[in-house]
């Protein structure tokens, strides 16, 4: 329902900070317009070290976007991916310490009349928790959370992330903050092992039906307790947040071998950091998001493209490139409009690019209507794509599929489709159009194996993608 984007916050006296901008797409109607204020006002809620923070909310263009604190980093899902290998055990209690820290300030938040908010995640899971470069661990995508204030309800069918569930969200019964405690458990298991024990449906309903759930037995016998504990099937027989946390803490004490940002970051150190550049148009014209009214209710804001200060024959030398640039960007744009069999590569973002909700976890480029200013995903100052209030998605892209590339070989490479129009880490699946594709795989050493070709088809879906190997 939004795209990500990295600006720059600008201010008096050289003020600079970097955020990001969460921006609705389409016409999604006034219910999911409501959701994204609802996610906004929730997390507004929250101050706290490891939850993603909402900087403010404004309107651009009739269409409204929130300003979040920009985590630079990627997600503990993705770090499992790109090794290939679960995370330290120490390492993964550190994490799920800090978000039990994190869940126990968001269930015990209140309003200005000291009511409680009834706050509840409802999908806590390792790709919504976010690991700086820095050392930092932190909660994120408040999108789907729970609350009493809530304008508008969540469709039925979107209560949280399967397989991170508990059993009375998993069959919409009473919630309880001990919901998050539970999918806070399966996180820890997932860190630790690499593994989701209820990845499998028929584990999972033998899970409803009353089964403890099946931990790994490598895991040392006090972190499978704490677990059995976690996981119980009634909410009642649960610890809530701040007794997970300090459970958590007693184990650390038998483990800790150094500072636990120093071990965040450590973990990271292995993966390039990825650098972002500004967009072309962002470049050539100078666009800039102004606020309109710095009184009203609701901020407004509107573009600008302020020309440079240069003498007049300078502006007169500069006028026929600035012609030819724009008769070069029009000429793009009709040739883009031409159907082809693969859509051309519209942005190039860095590859390893994240986002600070975890809504939208592909590090590629997405891509955007042809006919519309292009610019890179990761834009800072403004993207130019912000001017655009109903963002139009070429006919060409409107079926998706998935692939996959499989084999034990490829486990953590990353796979470039297309030339790098769309990438992941095997073996994650991968959207892209209906149609035929180019697929490669580069290895650590940074050579690429050989291309193969590859039919994706509208009935190729997440669960079931198109596979190939090595």
């Amino acid at each position: 329902m939004a795209e990500v984007l990295e600006a720059e916050l600008i201010g008096e006296l050289g003020f600079v900070r970097k955020v990001a901008i969460k921006r609705m797409t389409g016409e999604l109607g006034g219910d999911a317009t409501r959701r994204f204020l609802d996610e906004a006002r929730i997390a507004s809620r929250l101050h706290h070290a490891n939850i993603v923070a909402v900087v403010d909310v404004g309107v651009l263009d009739d269409v409204p976007f929130q300003v979040l604190e920009l985590v630079d980093g990627i997600d503990a899902l993705s770090v499992i991916e790109r090794s290939g290998a679960p995370l330290s055990l120490e390492l993964a209690l550190v994490i799920a310490n800090a978000v039990a820290h994190a869940l126990d300030h968001a269930h015990h938040a209140v309003d200005e009349r000291g009511d409680s908010l009834g706050i509840i995640h409802r999908d806590v899971k390792p790709s919504n928790i976010l690991l700086s470069w820095a050392g930092d661990i932190k909660l994120g995508d408040f999108g789907i959370a729970f609350a009493h204030e809530r304008a508008a309800k969540t469709e039925a069918g979107i209560v949280g992330t399967r397989g991170f569930m508990a059993p009375e969200q998993r069959t919409r019964g009473q919630l309880d903050p001990r919901s998050d405690v539970y999918a806070l458990g399966l996180t820890l298991h997932v860190l630790a092992t690499g593994k989701n024990p209820l990845e499998e449906a028929a584990v999972e309903l033998a899970v409803l039906g009353g089964e403890p759930v099946p931990l790994d037995p490598a895991l040392p016998d006090d972190v499978r307790k704490l677990l059995a504990c976690v996981l119980a099937p009634r909410a009642v027989h649960r610890p809530t947040a701040a007794e997970l946390a300090a459970s958590l803490d007693e184990l650390l004490k038998r483990r800790a071998t150094g500072d636990p940002r120093t071990l965040s970051r450590d973990a990271l150190r292995p993966f390039d950091r990825p650098r972002g550049r500004p967009g072309a148009l962002d470049q050539l014209l100078g666009i800039e998001l102004v606020r309109e009214d710095p009184v009203a209710d609701v901020s407004r804001f509107r573009t600008i493209a302020p020309a440079p200060p240069a003498p007049a024959r300078s502006r007169r030398r500069l006028l026929p490139l600035a012609l030819v640039a724009l008769v070069g960007l029009a000429a793009v744009a009709i040739w883009q409009r031409v159907p082809r069999e693969v859509p051309a590569r519209i942005t190039e973002a860095p590859r390893d690019a994240r986002v600070v909700d975890g809504a939208a976890i592909d590090a590629r480029p997405a891509p955007i209507d042809a006919r519309a200013p292009t610019t890179d995903a990761r834009s800072i100052t403004t993207d130019a794509r912000m001017r655009s209030a109903k963002p139009q998605v070429d006919a060409a892209i409107l079926e998706r599929g998935y692939l996959q590339v499989r084999g034990e070989a490829t486990i953590g490479l990353e796979v470039i489709v297309d030339g790098g129009a769309y990438a992941g880490y095997a073996p994650r699946a991968i959207e892209v159009p209906v149609g035929r594709h180019r697929v490669e795989v580069e290895q650590r050493d940074g050579t690429r194996l050989p291309a193969k070709r590859i039919e994706v088809r509208p009935s190729h879906t997440k669960l079931h993608p198109a596979t190939l190997s090595w």
